[in-house]
């Protein structure tokens, strides 16, 4: 997961460059008006992703699996 990240991170950086030299050339692709809404809704997916995540963390996920309760005493905390 984490070179998928990578790897997005640096190809959206490329091309993010690339946008910019040709805009030194008078070279318009894309206007910045684009630029703008393409990066609000990143973040609003960005923001959506991590909603989810805490959801399925909080609601979904078991967190006594893999804990054997025959096995050795049970961890009580100190008072």
């Amino acid at each position: 997961m984490k070179k998928f990240i990578g790897t997005l991170i640096v190809l959206l950086s490329i091309s993010f460059i690339g946008i910019l030299i040709l805009r030194v050339w008078d070279i318009y692709i894309i206007s910045v008006d684009e630029i703008i809404n393409s990066g609000y809704t990143l973040g609003l997916l960005g923001a959506l992703i991590v909603v989810l995540i805490i959801a399925y963390s909080a609601f979904f996920k078991n967190s006594s699996k893999g804990y054997n309760k025959n096995i050795g005493n049970n961890a009580h905390p100190k008072l």
